[in-house]
């Protein structure tokens, strides 16, 4: 581990600024938002989640797949990605990506994410949790993998661990690094501990029995009464770090003669999502589409991609308009189970 001071710091920052397109949390609306970065003044690093995750980079909400001439019966793909780096990741948000790391590259590789993710530095920092978090219950309050540089604050400045030759190689050229000392490092010790004690919401089961007790709650009755007020907005996946569905559309132009395949954001909890031809909804109600929604954060995908795929974030319970508070479903869900 190394220790840079805060003048150091801004060198590094500095540096990302003029190697990369660098995005961070900067101040939007009075809350913390990512954005891009371009000068150091910008960049606002809070000691809590921003509202939005920074999947965006990685995933864009559109992007263009395919562009087709119509007139010469042709297509080329697309694909876009550029050198640029994102700082200011918690440990829940570096764990998202490394899920969707997995998903991508799972099966027919995902050409569009792969390009972007090979070509993209993850600067992670350490957060405190506010009453929404509940990443020690989930087990990725830390991390110990898919990050270039962590940054841990203590007085004075910041450890860095790096997580890849990129990181250290990140380090040694803008920032005069120097080994820890063993106070350094059990100051940082000190501050896990006094972190596991700061969180005021946690689940009332082990994260690895969580699968199989979901499994037994399809009929529980917890989905009728968050379905009844439900707005079926779909907040809770555009906010999500994890959520990864999308839908492909043509986009043509008015002279018929070009356009563009491209892909959007989707979300389980929107009316047509599961909507087929024919009108046929294999979901009609807000109470099976949050129940699926549910079981995709943690139950349907924990065993092929080897982990849950709620990190903990609290995202869709700060964002829910009518207070659907994941952890607290969860609660829910474990005591019903322990009735039956």
């Amino acid at each position: 581990m190394d220790f840079i001071s805060k003048k150091d710091f801004r060198s590094l920052v500095e540096g990302l600024i003029k190697e990369y397109t660098l995005y961070g949390p900067i101040k939007k609306d009075g809350s913390p938002a990512f954005g891009r970065i371009d000068g150091f003044g910008q960049l606002k690093l809070s000691s809590t989640p921003s509202h939005i995750s920074a999947k965006g980079f990685l995933f864009p909400p559109k992007e263009t797949l395919l562009r087709f001439d119509i007139e010469k019966g042709s297509a080329e793909g697309v694909v876009t990605a550029e050198d640029q780096a994102i700082i200011g990741l918690n440990s829940c948000d570096v764990h998202a990506i490394n899920l969707l790391d997995r998903v991508f590259a799972y099966g027919t590789p995902d050409a569009n994410y792969l390009a972007r993710r090979k070509k993209t530095l993850i600067i992670g920092t350490e957060c405190l949790p506010d009453e929404y978090c509940f990443c020690d219950s989930i087990g990725t309050m830390t991390v110990e993998e898919g990050f270039d540089v962590f940054l841990h604050k203590l007085r004075g400045g910041f450890i860095a661990r790096t997580g890849s030759k990129r990181g250290r190689s990140l380090i040694k050229k803008y920032a005069s690094a120097r080994k820890a000392t063993k106070e350094e490092i059990a100051g940082l010790k000190g501050l896990a501990e006094k972190k596991k004690k700061l969180f005021k919401t946690t689940l009332d089961a082990e994260a690895s029995s969580l699968p199989l007790i979901y499994a037994g709650a399809d009929l529980s009755p917890v989905w009728d009464r968050i379905g009844a007020i439900c707005y079926g907005c779909g907040s809770c996946n555009n906010v999500c770090p994890t959520c990864y569905c999308f839908d492909v559309k043509d986009d043509v132009t008015m002279d018929l003669k070009k356009a563009e395949r491209v892909r959007v954001w989707d979300a389980c909890t929107l009316e047509d999502f599961a909507k087929v031809s024919g009108g046929y909804n294999f979901r009609k109600t807000r109470a099976d589409q949050l129940r699926h929604r549910f079981n995709r954060k943690f139950r349907y995908l924990a065993d092929r991609f080897k982990g849950l795929f709620c990190v903990g974030c609290g995202r869709c319970s700060r964002t829910c308009l009518v207070r659907i508070n994941i952890a607290e479903v969860t609660n829910e869900i474990v005591r019903e189970s322990k009735k039956r």
